[in-house]
């Protein structure tokens, strides 16, 4: 039988050479007594020798030839005084936001303006609970550590009913999309007037055709009034249009009474405009805030508040003597038309007309912000060539914030953070912000 193994020489594998004994003692290494491998000296011994290669699969004393294996990693031990000066670290961090909490504690309460304010404030979220709501049924002693299977195969809170969570309706689901109409030209428009007109007109005369309705009285007017009343207006004509003229009057009369009666009433007029109001208030509480550079002309005051008045809008304007800061809340529309008034319909450029008397001098508006007093006290006003209005923020509301539309007089910025509260105070910075970017 043929052999299961190579035969040529060339792919023979032959032992290793014996190694040569040396006559020298070998020295001990320094991780035991043991000497080295003499295969090992040997091969270290050698010109292509690479110490990097040096190791074998089973460390270094695992193979006499240079093959690439892994390396053992040895004992990695921390320094003394690692993990104190961690602690000390941490601790000192802890000292200096305890530090900057106690500052601006005492800033807020003297009403000071601090410019560190802005840097100070950092987002630290809360610590975790003890133990999670959901888990709170299950523990016999609300801590985890008192886990139990008894307690929980006994648990009241385990039943064989499937407790389905509350569904809450999302925001958009009261937001009822109405089919808009099918938009036409001028002349569709007219065609189908045309249209409409001609067929009641045709029912009309079908109707006084089979009797069921009189048949309309001859409008004689004193252009046809010889064509239509040929024979009357002949033999008495002053009698005639005497008659004409008396049928053209109640007409008249006729027409004025039907147009009064479909005019709406002043209550009437004003329960649509309120039904309106709040059909655009039910998609949604929309909300706007403006930068007013200088509110002082008196003209520009009127238009903002009685705009806002008549649009059904809440808010307030603050008044600063940096700059004046606009706040609106209201319905979809009303916040469209107020946005078109504040940004494209003032000429915040327009300088204030010059008043004089005691009374236009008392009316002259609210006596706050930048440029707001230089008239009362007989100056010259301060120009406008270089006022601005600046939208700093757009968005909505889960509800109104504001009862009404006011001014407020802020003169430092406690007073505007009293004022906008806790979810609207963030607007001020903003704009604070963009100021400073300006400058």
């Amino acid at each position: 039988m043929a052999p299961k193994f190579s035969t040529a020489k060339a792919n023979a594998r032959l032992p290793p050479p014996a190694p040569a004994r040396s006559a020298t003692p070998s020295t001990p290494t320094l991780t035991g007594d043991s000497p080295a491998p003499e295969g090992e000296a040997e091969s270290e011994q050698s010109p292509y020798f690479d110490a990097r290669l040096a190791n074998g699969s089973v460390g270094a004393a695992g193979k006499l030839h240079m093959g690439r294996g892994h390396a053992r990693a040895g004992l990695r031990f921390n320094q003394k005084g690692k993990f104190v000066q961690m602690g000390e670290q941490l601790r000192a961090e802890a000292r200096m936001e305890e530090l900057k909490k106690r500052i601006l504690d005492s800033a807020k309460k003297a009403g000071l303006e601090s410019e560190m304010e802005d840097q100070a404030k950092v987002i630290k979220r809360a610590d975790p609970p003890e133990v999670e709501w959901w888990d709170m049924p299950f523990l016999p002693e609300k801590s985890y550590d008192s886990f139990s299977d008894e307690f929980l195969d006994n648990s009241p809170a385990i039943t064989f009913y499937v407790q389905h969570p509350i569904q809450i309706p999302a925001p958009g689901d009261k937001v009822v999309v109405q089919p808009k109409a099918l938009f036409l030209t001028k002349k569709e428009q007219k065609k189908m007037r045309r249209q409409r007109r001609l067929a009641a007109l045709q029912d009309k005369q079908d109707r006084v055709k089979m009797g069921l309705l009189p048949p309309d009285p001859p409008k004689v007017k004193l252009s046809n009034m010889m064509r239509v009343l040929t024979q009357d207006a002949i033999a008495d004509p002053t009698k005639i249009e005497a008659q004409v003229r008396r049928e053209m009057v109640a007409r008249e009369k006729g027409h004025m009474k039907a147009n009064a009666e479909r005019k709406l009433t002043d209550e009437q007029r004003r329960e649509k405009r309120e039904g309106k109001m709040a059909e655009d208030e039910s998609h949604g509480i929309h909300a706007l805030c403006f930068k007013v550079k200088f509110l002082a002309n008196p003209s520009h005051k009127f238009k903002v508040k009685k705009n806002a008045q008549d649009y059904a809008l809440t808010g307030v304007t603050i008044h600063n003597p940096k700059f004046c800061l606009v706040v609106v809340e209201g319905g979809v529309k009303a916040i469209k038309k107020y946005k078109q008034l504040m940004l494209n319909r003032i000429d915040w450029t327009e300088e204030a007309r010059a008043r004089t008397g005691d009374n236009e001098r008392k009316g002259g508006g609210f006596g706050a912000g930048p440029g707001a007093g230089a008239e009362v006290d007989g100056e010259e006003p301060q120009s406008l060539a270089d006022n601005t209005c600046e939208l700093v923020w757009e968005g909505e509301h889960k509800e109104r914030l504001f009862k009404e539309f006011r001014n407020a007089n802020c003169p430092s910025e406690a007073h505007v953070r009293d004022t906008l509260g806790e979810k609207l105070e963030g607007l001020w910075d903003v704009a604070k912000r963009e100021v400073k970017e300006e400058d």
